[in-house]
């Protein structure tokens, strides 16, 4: 429960009090001094701990994971569905949950529900927390009197966003890892094996080959120019972050992402299921179309994909269709199309979408295996043919000098 530091008279005898009081608000703490102490409150704020935990949720989402979020939408769900009043909902979420941001926001959100805000309203002060989809479904729940409902679908939503973001985890994690294991083979072979066997050649006046020549200056500029390559690669890094925050740069970098080949199609898989899955939701929860579709845009990830919903909003709101606008953009596979024409003709747009997410967010599962069977192999042989090139430029040069010894 927050804790309360306060100034005030004593109502019996006027002297000066001060100190602290533990209550579920402001309001609720003035009543408490006034009724159980006789204080008349002149001053009172929430501790600093507490309000400075809440000040930071306001600003930053990295201390609250998805999954957190995710359960105590779950939980909230199962109160509401109970019909547990929403002030007895929220205070058993703060005593459930563990993170301190997380509990710190429920409880203030508590606080201001006390004081006439809605639920919408009073989560909305807290962005880092729920964010803008959270805010909207919340708000069309209480405007529709299905919050249980629309709780059940945010809870849906959330574990899957989590389910797809660990499916990606793990698939880049492999490479990763490879690709670590090799650079760090490749730099040892160059910086340890290589110098040593240049200072053997070197001593025999072993005449080198091409190929070895050229590992010999690679090693040469490894070691005396290290700094310049940690400095290029730290260079290129802030380069490649800085071209992508700009408008063109993030466009060419989602137009390029699109087109790869193997990734490319799960890049396009990945956006379309997020598309059609939260529109899906926010349709479902009573969100209009419009606010839906405005929604919809700021979580796509890709640029290209979500300048084609910018159009997509201006053209329902003119009177034309969501299919129409998507189909002259080309960037959205046929079968969406089709999907969302249908369900547009049939009055059944939600129930449409929902099935488009679904196939495709087996397609993702599906091509995201396929691609791990892909990298695996590939990894194994570029690991192995690079170190072993590099073996045998450094080998043939001593099978030689061994061969001339005879």
């Amino acid at each position: 429960m927050p804790q309360y530091s306060y100034k005030g008279l004593d109502a019996a005898t006027g002297a000066q009090k001060k100190g602290k009081v533990e209550a579920e608000s402001v309001k609720a703490a003035r009543q408490k001094l006034r009724q159980r102490d006789g204080i008349m409150v002149s001053e009172i704020s929430e501790e600093a701990v507490a309000s400075q935990a809440k000040t930071k949720s306001r600003f930053t989402g990295s201390r609250v994971s998805p999954q957190d979020v995710a359960i105590m939408t779950r939980q909230f769900a199962t109160l509401q569905t109970a019909s547990v009043p929403l002030d007895e909902s929220l205070r058993a979420l703060t005593q459930q949950v563990d993170n301190p941001v997380l509990k710190n926001a429920l409880s203030s959100v508590k606080d201001q529900i006390s004081e006439g805000k809605s639920l919408a309203e009073a989560m909305g002060a807290f962005p880092g927390v729920f964010d803008r989809l959270y805010v909207n479904m919340v708000r069309a729940g209480e405007s529709s009197g299905n919050m249980a409902q629309v709780l059940e679908r945010l809870s849906d939503f959330i574990e899957y966003q989590v389910k797809i973001r660990g499916q990606i985890v793990t698939a880049m994690t492999y490479p990763a890892v490879m690709i670590l294991a090799s650079s760090s083979i490749v730099v040892f072979l160059f910086v340890s094996v290589v110098p040593k066997l240049q200072k053997v050649f070197v001593s025999l006046k072993v005449q080198l080959p091409w190929y070895t020549e050229l590992l010999i200056k690679i090693s040469e500029f490894l070691q005396n120019y290290w700094w310049l390559v940690g400095a290029f690669s730290v260079f290129a890094w802030f380069a490649m972050k800085y071209w992508v925050s700009t408008e063109s740069g993030r466009r060419s970098f989602d137009e390029m992402a699109l087109k790869m080949p193997v990734f490319g199609p799960i890049v396009l898989r990945l956006n379309v299921s997020r598309f059609t899955r939260t529109l899906s939701t926010l349709l479902n929860s009573g969100v209009p179309i419009i606010q839906a579709l405005e929604i919809t845009r700021n979580v796509i990830p890709n640029s290209v994909l979500a300048k084609v919903l910018d159009e997509a909003k201006v053209a329902v709101q003119e009177g034309k269709t969501l299919s129409s606008t998507i189909e002259k953009s080309g960037e959205f596979p046929p079968l969406v199309v089709h999907m969302i024409m249908t369900g547009e003709k049939t009055g059944k747009l939600e129930e449409m979408l929902g099935h488009v997410a679904t196939a495709y967010d087996a397609e993702v599962e599906r091509k995201v295996s396929a691609m791990i069977s892909l990298i695996e192999p590939a990894m194994v042989i570029l690991m192995s043919g690079g170190a072993g090139g590099i073996l045998a430029a450094l080998m043939i040069p001593m099978l030689s000098v061994m061969n001339r010894l005879r």
